[in-house]
């Protein structure tokens, strides 16, 4: 016959001691329970929330969900001391005692007693038990040593999910008197499904583990990196002042999508999303840390124009997003929408004042019909961070335009950051490989002041684009920090001299020596000169008695929007 014990502690010890932990600095008491594990059900006498760190029970009803409190690197739990024992009951329960770390909630870790007695269905297996719980306030150095040790995701040498959140509990008490504070940031891998549909799983483990290994060599010694979801890596950069947050991201971003990722599939091009937050200024503790950050990725990955968004409780910043999303929303439906549109100014061959070339601007349809030019498109796409879609758009929309127009050359705009990422020469390859005609007549701009930034990464797109069979033009040359020597480095077929030296050309001997020795010195490497923002006849004439052979400004056409039509007379006969 079986011992039917009621929901009282299973001994007068057991019922006498009470334990907590030092950490927490409270003795939460002690709660008893009655689990059936046939039901897997859980009775508690009284609220046990507080003594396991639960806001409410829910955790605490059933075995099953208890069990996922249990911290990964405990020793034990009480399901491998009931079911693990190889006691069997004479009819009064078997006894048991564990020791066992549980993680409720991130960066909540403490010890818990468990004392108590199962008690043996007809078969003998364990089917009901009773016990009572406590924490453990002054936990043993060896108890102490296995909270501390932290655990390791294989596949990305990260922190695990668990281990990267109680140590991002612990550094937000380390800096707590840090007037530094420290950032937290969610790093998402984009398009990692796609990676898994076309080369296989093991290619999409293969780029989380190197975008992984490039974060990490990407921070500081100090910083913590874990794995805190499949696709999304977590950073804590402690300390780490909240003003340099956006620029650290930025960082972040760009080193993961500088160069491909070697993968057994070939090379893979990767780019991340970040949502980051600042601690103590924007969330106090783990859990709001923690949620700031997935609500800033959530803004990031939905807008598609920026790699990091911060999250912030500011008024002001919440509407300047909301206007930024607005903004996004309006460029960025044009663009799926198809509403994106060229403009084709003449470029002017001096000689004989007829129409040499067009460059192609950028125009956007609104839903009303309403045509807006480069102003309202491109400052908008550069500051929230998508040009590159722009850049993608218009170029595509250049090769349709010279493949319906066989007699017409085009000048086309790609922005610097756009041109030097792969995924663009890529493309552009590509569009071109069908007709290389289209290629011979087709011009790409890159503004000057861009490509001084890196000469080497310059000379190489330049190369690239070269090869296709088009030209390169430098566009506004002159208006940085400019060096003549770069004429030299840079193997470009056409110069684009700066409006700002042009349009007080009649009036300003320095511009007139500047245009001077800049043609000296194009015509000695043959390269080609194109003089913009020519307004008036007399500015006109002291250029084609330079010798600069294409002219292009309002003074001798306007852009035209809608198709393309080469015009056959002089535009303007000049003197």
């Amino acid at each position: 016959m079986h011992y039917e014990p009621s929901l009282t502690p299973p001994s007068a010890t057991a019922a006498s001691e009470t334990t907590g932990i030092a950490e927490f600095g409270e003795d939460f008491g002690e709660v008893t329970y009655s689990w059936n594990i046939e039901t897997d059900s859980m009775i508690w006498t009284g609220d046990a929330a507080p003594l396991f760190g639960l806001l409410e029970m829910n955790s605490l009803r059933t075995g099953t969900a208890f069990a996922t409190l249990m911290d990964q690197q405990s020793p034990t739990s009480r399901h491998a001391e009931i079911f693990e024992n190889e006691g069997s009951d004479p009819g009064t329960g078997v006894a048991f005692s564990a020791r066992y770390l549980i993680n409720p909630a991130p960066g909540v870790r403490f010890w818990v007693e468990d004392n108590g007695r199962w008690f043996a269905n007809e078969s003998g297996r364990p089917r009901l038990v009773h016990g009572v719980c406590r924490r453990v306030l002054a936990p043993t150095s060896q108890e102490i040593a296995i909270a501390a040790r932290r655990q390791f995701d294989p596949a990305t040498g990260a922190l695990t999910r668990a281990d990267f959140c109680n140590a991002l509990a612990q550094a937000i008490d380390d800096t707590a008197k840090d007037t530094r504070g420290l950032v937290v940031m969610l790093v998402s891998i984009d398009d990692l499904a796609q990676f898994n549909r076309q080369h296989g799983y093991h290619v999409g483990d293969e780029v989380i583990a190197a975008v992984a290994r490039r974060l990490r060599g990407l921070i500081r010694r100090k910083d913590i990196l874990g794995r805190y979801a499949t696709n999304k890596i977590g950073l804590v950069l402690a300390p780490s002042l909240a003003e340099h947050m956006d620029y650290v991201a930025n960082r972040l971003a760009s080193g993961i999508r500088a160069t491909p990722i070697e993968t057994s599939a070939g090379p893979l091009s990767a780019s991340v999303h970040i949502g980051g937050v600042a601690v103590p200024l924007e969330a106090k503790t783990t859990i709001e840390a923690l949620h700031a950050c997935e609500e800033a990725l959530t803004i990031a990955t939905e807008r598609m124009d920026t790699p990091f968004v911060a999250f912030s409780t500011d008024p002001e910043k919440r509407v300047q997003r909301s206007e930024n999303l607005n903004q996004t929303d309006m460029v960025l439906s044009a663009l799926n929408e198809r509403r994106i549109r060229l403009a084709f100014q003449p470029i002017v061959a001096s000689d004989t004042g007829k129409v040499a070339m067009y460059e192609s601007l950028v125009r956007m349809e609104t839903p009303e019909g309403e045509i807006l030019g480069a102003a309202h498109i491109v400052p908008v796409a550069e500051k929230l961070g998508f040009l590159h879609l722009i850049d993608h758009r218009v170029c595509e929309l250049a090769i349709d335009a010279l493949r319906q127009n066989p007699d017409v050359t085009l000048t086309v705009n790609v922005g610097a950051d756009t041109a030097l990422h792969p995924d663009w020469l890529a493309a552009f390859q590509a569009n071109l490989a069908q007709d290389p005609s289209v290629a011979r007549r087709l011009i790409v701009e890159i503004t000057e002041t861009s490509l001084i930034e890196d000469i080497a990464a310059a000379r190489r797109l330049i190369e690239s684009i070269k090869e296709t069979g088009a030209r390169v033009a430098i566009d506004d040359f002159g208006a940085g920090h400019t060096s003549f020597r770069n004429m030299r480095l840079l193997p470009i077929d056409v110069l684009k001299i700066d409006g700002t030296f042009i349009k007080n050309l009649a009036r300003s001997a320095d511009d007139r020596f500047f245009v001077q020795t800049l043609l000296q010195l194009a015509r000695h490497l043959k390269i080609e000169t194109v003089a913009e923002w020519v307004q008036d006849e007399e500015t006109a004439a002291l250029l084609t008695s330079w010798r600069v052979e294409y002219l292009q400004g309002d003074f001798l056409g306007t852009a035209q929007d809608g198709p393309l039509t080469l015009r056959a007379d002089p535009l303007r006969k000049i003197a």
